[in-house]
């Protein structure tokens, strides 16, 4: 199995992506655990599922968005 130059380039653009999608994700979790906090609760749904939650967020865009780019890449240039 040969490795193609626009699935790697595909690949990297789609890591760059999930970089940025995770950043951004982050930032929403962490913004509503704090908003209900600040009105009197315990942190929500968030802050009783952080964990899993965080690690979902970092998995999928992490991992995946490099794999969708890669097959994307590979499957456009042929």
């Amino acid at each position: 199995m040969s490795i193609s130059f626009a699935g790697l380039v595909g690949a990297v653009l789609g890591g760059y992506l999930g970089w940025l999608d995770w950043k951004i994700l982050k930032g929403i979790l962490q913004a509503a655990e704090e908003k209900n906090r600040r009105e009197g609760g315990d942190g929500g749904f968030v802050a009783k599922y952080g964990a899993l939650l965080r690690g979902l967020i970092f998995a999928v865009p992490i991992f995946g968005f490099p794999i969708i780019g890669y097959l994307a890449g590979s499957q456009l240039v042929g």
